[in-house]
């Protein structure tokens, strides 16, 4: 029959998890609140990016388009004086204007024709980066909702075994309960761990045999000789065999 303080603080020991893993669960709220917020601003930060760019593209074209209407009425102003010169000299120096005139309206036409094939792919990317936006919102929305019942859960869990510990503490004799908290304050994490495979469960030395039948009945507290952690053995676990002495060779020189 299993010692009394031992089912005690094993019990205890499992209430000790549930608090610390509830406290985890809250210690974590800040950085997964500061993933929501960096999620949402990269996906803002692009889409912001791609609208200046979208709003840069658009005054470069209102510009050519200046710059074209300016070029296309020095065209036809040239080509209209062309009528009216009288010498060939004059008509060959405003048959130059009207060239530059005609290729400084190609270049500028050239240039909003690229600037508006710009603007199709940039708006693409616009609506990509919205929709990415859109998306990513409404995931960090859910996983924020989430993570508010995941930590009204673990408010509710490390209230439980407060009063649970508070209710457990008083059965467990002043010793155990000593050597219980004086571990657990040394150890910072566990101060009753299961045998496994022969080892301690948590600083993993290997325990004598003789030590491990001795504990299968779980009717004594015992201590790690290692890592001081009181020790049990844990229902369905394999028997360890006992070491057998070395067989000597009388006839081996």
């Amino acid at each position: 029959m299993m010692h009394p303080d031992l089912d005690r603080i094993i019990r205890l020991q499992h209430l000790e998890d549930a608090a610390e893993q509830a406290r985890r669960t809250l210690a974590d709220e800040p950085l997964r609140q500061q993933e929501f917020a960096d999620t949402l601003a990269t996906a803002q930060r692009t889409l912001d990016d791609r609208r200046a760019r979208l709003a840069e593209n658009v005054a470069a074209r209102r510009d050519i388009e200046k710059e074209l209407a300016m070029q296309q009425g020095r065209f036809s102003k040239f080509k209209g004086q062309l009528m009216e010169v009288k010498t060939n000299r004059e008509y060959q120096a405003m048959q130059k204007e009207i060239d530059v005139a005609q290729h400084e309206v190609q270049k500028q036409e050239d240039q909003l024709l690229e600037r508006m094939l710009e603007f199709d792919e940039i708006s693409r990317l616009v609506r990509d980066a919205e929709q990415v936006f859109a998306t990513d919102r409404a995931a960090v929305d859910g996983q924020r909702k989430a993570l508010e019942g995941q930590l009204a859960e673990a408010l509710a869990r490390l209230a439980k075994a407060a009063a649970d510990r508070a209710a457990l503490v008083p059965q467990i004799g002043a010793p155990v309960m000593a050597t219980f908290e004086r571990v657990l304050k040394f150890r910072k994490i566990s101060a009753v761990v299961a045998i496994r495979d022969g080892r301690c469960g948590s600083c993993q030395v290997r325990l004598r045999p003789q030590t491990i039948n001795e504990l299968r009945k779980n009717e004594i507290i015992f201590q790690c000789e290692s890592c001081q952690r009181i020790l049990y053995y844990e229902a369905g676990a394999a028997p360890v065999a006992a070491e057998r002495p070395i067989a000597i060779d009388p006839h081996h020189d």
